[in-house]
């Protein structure tokens, strides 16, 4: 029987193996050899204007000598965040922090969708839809609002028409319900299966993203039937979606 899998798989951060940390340029081309649909990361300015891929709004990891170092993305110029080393190993050999052209430039060359975070919300809306156009990624990218709305959806639109546009729950399908969009191009946040949040989302004609996946809670989130899926970092999803899909049964 021949499956096909209606849901977006999203590896949030990338997926770490070994001594890879989270958002680093391996951690997001290893998402993509086990077989990611898409990848989320996060965007944050430091003080020259340059946008990197940062969860946290400090950097930290280790200087050439080895030296624990810690930096304050929006106080620190991108030179010194993009020396800062994430991990080494000698299967992917050192990682620092990438900047967002980075992580874009990987997702055009093996075809992933995106998730770009704006952790600086409306402040880098605009910068971060430039980047997203500069890198031929129209069409591919969706943007996490953190909490801009409408006026970070209208700016982003502005540059890239094709955008998508993602937030937390109920609250984000409220702030959109007068959007004649929505139902194409936004998402929800959640990790509430309840019937009763899952119905409110669905009634506001939103698109449903089911978010800190792993193997415990993978069964009862897919029972939603999600739009998209977003695994934590450390969650093998393509193990963990082979096992759903062999048990499935249509008849």
């Amino acid at each position: 029987m021949n499956i096909k899998k209606s849901w977006i798989t999203s590896a949030h951060r990338g997926f770490v193996d070994g001594a890879l940390k989270e958002n680093s340029l391996a951690a997001y081309y290893n998402a993509y050899l086990n077989g990611a649909d898409m990848i989320e990361t996060d965007a944050r300015l430091t003080s020259d204007g340059v946008l990197i891929v940062n969860h946290d709004d400090t950097v930290k990891g280790f200087n050439e000598d080895g030296e624990a170092v810690t930096y304050v993305v929006e106080s620190t110029p991108a030179d010194t965040i993009c020396s800062v080393i994430l991990s080494k190993d000698e299967k992917w050999g050192v990682q620092r922090v990438p900047t967002l052209e980075q992580v874009l430039n990987l997702a055009y060359h093996t075809g992933l969708l995106v998730n770009i975070d704006l952790k600086n919300g409306y402040k880098i809306a605009e910068a971060v839809a430039k980047t997203v156009l500069k890198c031929g990624l129209q069409g591919r990218v969706v943007y996490a609002l953190n909490g801009s709305g409408m006026d970070g959806i209208n700016a982003i639109l502005a540059i890239d028409p094709d955008g998508c546009f993602i937030d937390r729950g109920v609250h984000f399908a409220m702030t959109v319900k007068d959007f004649p969009e929505r139902g194409k191009r936004c998402y929800c946040y959640t990790s509430d299966t309840s019937k009763e949040n899952i119905d409110a989302i669905r009634g506001y004609g939103c698109r449903l993203a089911l978010i800190s996946l792993d193997s415990n809670n993978f069964k009862p989130s897919i029972e939603c039937h999600p739009d998209m899926c977003e695994y934590l970092h450390t969650s093998d999803f393509k193990a963990i979606e082979e096992q759903y899909f062999g048990s499935i049964k249509l008849y």
